[in-house]
């Protein structure tokens, strides 16, 4: 006796396979969008990154600028001084701006995948 019944056999798979269909193109969606927004988080990033650069270069050439018109070897401690406070003023705030666009970029590249997830789940769950 053949065991196969027919396609009444697998009648309930027929809307879970299609559910699962359904949830993959939609992961898959999930990614593309958060694949184009890392890709717009890097180039924020890079952009963040040459500015910080072109600002500490500007400094730098400052600093010789300042030492080359010293008067006195008293004046380059002054300048030294000076210099070595504004970098860590600078240098501080740059590493503020870094944490808090890699929070932004962290927050943005994992909220859409959370999304799905919890609708995976709650469609799994019906």
């Amino acid at each position: 006796m053949n065991k196969y019944e027919g396609p009444r056999q697998f009648a309930g798979t027929r809307p879970v396979i299609e559910r699962g269909v359904s949830v993959a193109k939609e992961a898959t969606k999930v990614a593309e969008h958060s694949l184009s927004s890392s890709l717009a988080s890097m180039r924020e990033l890079n952009g963040k990154l040459i500015d910080m650069s072109h600002a500490n270069a500007d400094a730098v050439f400052d600093l010789a600028h300042e030492l080359a018109s010293a008067q006195a070897p008293s004046d380059l401690a002054a300048i030294w001084s000076s210099h070595a406070r504004r970098q860590l003023e600078m240098m501080t705030t740059q590493v503020r701006e870094l944490t808090l666009l890699g929070q932004k970029f962290a927050s943005r590249s994992t909220d859409p995948f959370k999304r799905t997830f919890n609708e995976i789940f709650r469609h799994a769950a019906e």
